[in-house]
């Protein structure tokens, strides 16, 4: 197989036409120049160069391998280049999973604010539930994922970054409309909306459910709280939500909030990525914008989203 480090040396000499300026260019010795330039010489079956006194002068055959050669150190060149191009490039780029929840409600502010800070970092983005989310993590097709709990995965390194209260909405003419609080006792007697298997809310709900020893009365899952909330707002019956994404239903009067009886009911947002990958410069920049306030501080919002 040809050496790379014979072929500069031949391509040197063969362009120098002498072994001395050959190695001055390549900063080696002459006669490390010469032996190796013999040694490819053996290997090839072949003599590349006449001697000529103090100068040399390709043969045949070193003609023939001269193009070839040069080529081959170009491609070496170019290959160099694009490594590095791509090294850099995905440094600087961020593949990023958000959980649909997040997409909505919390994603628009997070990348808006990351492109002022970091207008050179680039930004891929995938959506899913939690269940997904996580598969893509561990399988190393996303960097960062920002997903709910519960979580429960050794290989992954989890950081809450969100928080925000589970509250009751219901229709601004359903019968709940006037109370302020419910028990989880009577949620299970209503028709309750929830969403698919596989969201960190759907766990989270049927969680706070069977730990209350509570089986709704019917349930009918919808994939995205949009619908949800939909739904609720024209009286298919209630939901348990985070309260940051019905803020501007409630303001308008479209939907009621309620809390829900007993020990505030907290719903956590976390960003998560594999312990043993490396982390990029793009990844890194953005968990650091996380450990940032997310609310504004004049904002009635900062009041329900609060640090994890």
């Amino acid at each position: 197989m040809l050496d790379l480090q014979k072929l500069r040396m031949f391509v040197a000499a063969a362009r120098a036409r002498n072994f001395t300026r050959a190695a001055e260019q390549l900063d080696l010795t002459q006669p490390t120049v010469s032996q190796q330039i013999q040694t490819l010489e053996r290997e090839l079956g072949v003599q590349l160069f006449e001697r000529l006194g103090r100068g040399i002068e390709l043969t045949p055959a070193g003609r023939a391998l001269l193009e070839p050669a040069e080529q081959i150190l170009t491609l070496e060149r170019l290959a160099e280049q694009a490594v590095r191009a791509a090294a850099g490039l995905h440094e600087r780029t961020l593949l990023l999973g958000v959980g649909n929840t997040l997409a909505t409600y919390v994603l628009p502010d997070l990348l808006q604010r990351f492109g002022w800070e970091h207008p050179a970092f680039e930004v891929q983005i995938v959506t899913g539930n939690t269940e997904q989310l996580i598969a893509q993590v561990v399988a190393g097709e996303i960097e960062l994922a920002l997903v709910g709990s519960p979580l429960d995965y050794p290989q992954l390194k989890i950081v809450p970054f969100l928080q925000t209260e589970l509250v009751v909405v219901a229709a601004p003419d359903d019968e709940w409309a006037g109370r302020q609080r419910v028990t989880l006792r009577e949620l299970g007697s209503r028709r309750l909306l929830i969403r698919e298997t596989g969201s960190a809310l759907q766990a989270a709900t049927v969680a706070l459910l069977e730990a209350a020893h509570v089986t709704p009365k019917q349930t009918v899952t919808l994939g995205n709280l949009e619908a949800i909330k939909r739904s609720v707002e024209v009286g298919l019956g209630v939901a348990l939500v985070p309260a940051m994404v019905v803020r501007r239903e409630v303001r308008s009067g479209r939907l009621r909030q309620i809390a829900l009886d007993g020990p505030p009911t907290t719903r956590v947002y976390n960003v998560v990525y594999h312990r043993d990958r490396h982390v990029t410069q793009a990844a890194q920049a953005f968990l650091t914008l996380l450990q940032k306030p997310l609310g504004p501080d004049d904002s009635d919002d900062a009041d329900e989203i609060s640090r994890a």
